[in-house]
């Protein structure tokens, strides 16, 4: 009750906030690593102006401390056999003893050390423990404030979307009234799920920051015991915190924030394609066997073949919460440009690139065939293609097979290269105005054509062993003859 849940000490300068919880006045520096003020404890709103000296319990504390610190006559050790002040610390049998146990034969030249200075040598071992245990706590901490952090985005977002669905519900007419009262539902319900997630990941850390707490709690307090009795049992304590770290510390150890995908809550766009391509599970054409396609099939045959493609092609949307801060994207999630600026007010969120302009599909796919068309226009650098679900986002990326990416490239306006290890150079006999991205799950196939010939470009065969998505990457627009943005076509 006078310990500090900020620092962990006793109080100093105790004050207290709005909502009624008490704290020393290092909770004025905690605020200050912190995007808005709130009380560590029930997060509720609160500010510096806000804190008032509560002097009661300084005062208690105060005396506490004055009670604790007993006159040193009163609290001396004196030898069980000749009744004098413990003095000396016998190094050999680690145990506090009197000038007359020193002469003793038990104890005949055995080193000491004065009680005083063998005490100050445990304790500073001691401290030194404690080093490791408080870089924990703070990582741990860290790692509970970047969830709550999270949590709170998945709130701001789903508020967000609830509103967007509900204003434009209202537009609709009657017989739309059933769909509006499904998507309500998947947005409710997706919502719930991921708040279960993140809350479990919330009360998990919330275990492991208690449990370093009462062990760090614990050596706090043997460290103030008095010198004698602090050395009474100081090995049975030194192997006793030794078990703690062979054993909870380990497991206590703050991990990475899991690569989860799709923490963030769809939007109106993504929630209606959801449901369209829940519909849409490829293709069983065997007309159109587009990885056997000519070069040098005529006019007619290419045409009958686009004819064809428009029947079998999915419906793509891009996926907001993925793409990076810098992009701009079409308010029906189908185009994407580099916007130059970086956008302050995204979280940035374990999906989100955050380093390349890139930008995933909104739905994945595990099986089936699956095709869309892409205008580049006259870009002179892009990048399309599939990438896997666990594929790195954060930091430089390089574009490869092993590492989750499976794409078609262009640079310098006229340079194309498959995404190979190390990348291979590509001859076209034209420059490409639209391009078709074909793959067959099963067959562990990404093939790409020019969309308006249907002339074969590359394929890349590969084994897919988990969710792969769609992915864009618009490039930077750097010299200005960029600037065209990347449409899937409908």
């Amino acid at each position: 009750e006078m310990t500090c849940s900020v620092c962990q000490e006793l109080f100093k300068d105790p004050v207290m906030t709005r909502c009624g919880h008490n704290f020393c006045r290092c909770v004025c520096e905690y605020w200050k690593g912190n995007t808005f003020s709130a009380c560590p404890i029930c997060r509720a709103d609160s500010a510096i102006s806000d804190l008032i000296t509560n002097h009661t319990l300084r005062n208690i504390v105060d005396t506490y401390k004055k009670e604790g610190k007993k006159p040193k006559e009163e609290s001396e050790s004196v030898c069980s056999q000749h009744k004098k002040v413990l003095e000396l610390y016998c190094l050999e049998d680690q145990e506090a003893i009197c000038v007359i146990c020193e002469k003793s034969r038990k104890h005949k030249n055995h080193e000491f050390l004065p009680i005083e200075e063998a005490a100050q040598e445990f304790k500073q071992e001691l401290k030194e423990s404690l080093k490791p245990l408080k870089d924990t706590q703070r990582k741990i901490a860290e790692l509970k404030e970047k969830y709550r952090g999270n949590l709170s985005n998945i709130h701001d977002q789903a508020d967000k979307t609830e509103k967007q669905i509900k204003e434009d519900f209202v537009k609709l007419h009657r017989f739309l009234h059933e769909e509006e009262k499904n998507l309500l539902a998947d947005l409710k319900k997706e919502k719930k799920e991921k708040e279960q997630k993140m809350r479990a990941m919330e009360e998990s850390i919330e275990h492991d920051l208690t449990s370093v707490s009462k062990i760090i709690k614990y050596i706090q307090q043997k460290i103030d015991e008095e010198d004698q009795i602090f050395l009474k049992d100081i090995r049975i304590q030194f192997q006793k915190v030794q078990r703690w770290y062979r054993g909870s510390l380990p497991l206590l150890l703050p991990r990475d924030i899991p690569a989860m995908s799709n923490i963030a809550v769809k939007t109106v766009e993504q929630l209606q394609n959801q449901k369209t391509n829940e519909k849409i599970e490829g293709t069983t054409e065997n007309d159109l066997n587009l990885p056997n396609i000519s070069t040098s099939c005529s006019k007619t045959k290419g045409n009958r073949a686009s004819k064809l493609l428009k029947n079998i092609l999915m419906t793509v949307t891009l996926d907001p919460n993925t793409a990076h801060p810098r992009l701009t994207l079409s308010e029906d999630l189908t185009a994407v440009t580099d916007g130059s600026t970086r956008r302050k007010d995204l979280p940035d969120n374990p999906e989100r690139f955050d380093y390349c302009v890139m930008v995933l599909g909104s739905e994945g796919f595990t099986s089936g065939r699956h095709s869309w068309v892409v205008n580049v226009g006259n870009k002179t650098d892009w990048d399309l293609g599939v990438a896997r679900e666990s594929a790195k986002r954060k930091g430089e990326i390089t574009l490869s097979p092993k590492l989750g990416y499976w794409t078609l490239v262009l640079r310098d306006g006229g340079k194309y290269s498959a995404g190979t290890d190390g990348w291979t150079r590509l001859k076209l006999e034209k420059s490409l105005k639209k391009v078709l991205v074909c793959v067959d799950y099963e067959a562990g196939k990404v093939s790409f054509y020019n969309a308006d010939d249907m002339s074969h470009i590359y394929t890349f065969t590969d084994n897919f062993t988990e969710k792969i998505f769609p992915f864009f990457c618009p490039c930077y627009n750097s010299d200005g003859k960029n600037g065209e943005p990347l449409r899937i076509r409908p």
